[in-house]
């Protein structure tokens, strides 16, 4: 009886330099992987492997990328957490952005989140069946060039991204598990002054009180020409107005925070949407905002939804009312302002925020971030409180899922595509993504009402 052939796996046409940047504590999978396209007749770079003692480790592994025809990405929970192999990818995707021409693959090794600046290719996800993905990624090396990579392995879009992010935004609004975490942009656009033009009207009140009590002559302008002058930064001012207002100081603050009586805007109206029970869920868990203002309790009233501002620890709230904690401090728009108000608007407040791990902001920051997810708007990630706060968030979950969000503007520093805007783009989604938050990009502004529709919208 003749003996039977084994089956003879047809060469690849034209074997590649494949270059594998991956964390070493996915060794294990990395090395199936390597094994697998070393079968299928490709050469393969993995420092491990290729490293010997007295290397020179970034310039070696420079070399292994620029001989690269290709480069695998495996994405991971260890990755995303591994500081060098988050250089090795900011590398990588700076060098793509370069225009060099080698073909970027990447593998969803587990059930983490992709950023956008690699999910902007179509990844192959090994998460749910491992040997069907390294069939994929296999097939897809089996094609005449490189340079066919590009067809055989399509860009997925940012729409793609976005679609993803709010699918699991809207998911978590349905189990009730989805805070908002609100900065100055939520309130801008009902009428409520930016920071720097806050400061200008407090300092026209300090400069007529120094004007009024010490018979000074400052001119009309003093308070734009003082904020000028002076190029302090906009907590020290904060310092002055706080030490020479005195005890009328919230009340001033008050005064022109309101002074143009606002009323609403597009986007807190889409977070009063957010906030109503839904037909298929839970409503919005609650609001942290950094902001002073009553805005949005205002527009939940209209709207007969109940809710609590809280800004101390002696406050607490019903079962029925959706808590809106004011981690700066809380200024109603008429009634007599709480003697213990304290306002976190000057450089003394936020070192004394930033110094005490337990106070009752820090608290209930910490809590959201660890217990629920949260999608930040209107912040510009520029507070390094709350920068600490995520990062501990980030440092104590054990999963290292991304499982925060923030909706960013895209970098545009000019009207056509440009360099510039692509390596602004990548690093302010590695910060952000070191922080334990995805992002999800808009063109404008204006696209952020739509994007909490998007998320109150019913599933299915």
């Amino acid at each position: 009886m003749a003996k039977k052939r084994a089956a003879v796996k047809p060469p690849v046409r034209n074997a590649m330099r494949i270059f594998i940047s991956h964390s070493h504590r996915d060794k294990d999978a990395v090395f199936a992987i390597a094994s697998r396209l070393r079968s299928d007749g490709h050469e393969i770079w993995i420092d491990s492997l290729q490293l010997k003692p007295g290397d020179n480790i970034s310039q070696r592994i420079q070399e292994g990328l620029e001989q690269a025809d290709a480069i695998v990405f495996v994405i991971s929970r260890n990755s995303l957490h591994s500081e060098w192999v988050q250089r090795e990818f900011a590398a990588i995707a700076l060098q793509q952005i370069s225009k060099r021409q080698q073909r970027i693959i990447p593998i969803r090794l587990d059930e983490c989140e992709v950023p956008s600046y690699l999910a902007d290719r179509l990844y192959i996800d090994f998460a749910s069946d491992f040997n069907q993905g390294l069939q994929r990624l296999s097939d897809a090396f089996m094609v005449a060039s490189p340079e066919a990579l590009e067809i055989a392995h399509p860009r997925a879009s940012i729409s793609d991204t976005h679609e993803t992010h709010i699918s699991r935004l809207r998911e978590c609004l349905r189990k009730g598990r989805l805070t908002l975490f609100c900065g100055a942009g939520v309130s801008v656009g009902a009428g409520i002054p930016a920071w720097d033009a806050l400061l200008v009207k407090l300092l026209d009140s300090m400069m007529e009180r120094i004007s009024r009590n010490h018979s000074l002559d400052l001119g009309r302008k003093a308070a734009l020409e003082f904020q000028q002058r002076n190029g302090a930064s906009s907590l020290i001012l904060g310092k002055y107005l706080k030490n020479n207002l005195g005890r009328d100081f919230p009340k001033e603050v008050r005064d022109a925070l309101y002074s143009s009586d606002p009323k609403s805007c597009p986007l807190i109206e889409s977070i009063v949407a957010l906030s109503r029970p839904q037909r298929d869920g839970r409503p919005l868990d609650s609001i942290v905002t950094f902001n002073f203002d009553c805005l949005v309790e205002d527009n939940l009233a209209v709207s007969s939804i109940e809710n609590k501002a809280i800004f101390s620890e002696a406050l607490n709230h019903d079962p029925n009312e959706m808590p809106i904690y004011h981690v700066h401090g809380f200024l109603p728009r008429t009634g007599e302002i709480a003697e213990n108000t304290e306002l976190v608007f000057s450089e003394d407040a936020y070192h004394s925020q930033f110094i005490d791990p337990f106070s009752w902001s820090n608290l209930i920051q910490l809590n959201k971030l660890t217990q629920n997810t949260c999608l930040f708007v209107g912040i510009s990630l520029t507070d390094p409180n709350m920068r600490r706060l995520l990062d501990v968030a980030w440092r104590k979950n054990p999963g290292k899922r991304l499982g925060h969000y923030i909706a960013k503007r895209l970098p545009k520093f000019s009207d056509g595509a440009d360099v510039l805007d692509e390596v602004s783009r990548l690093l302010e989604e590695q910060d952000a993504n070191a922080l334990g938050l995805n992002v999800i990009w808009m063109d404008s502004y204006d696209e952020l009402p739509a994007i909490l529709t998007e998320i109150s919208a019913p599933i299915g």
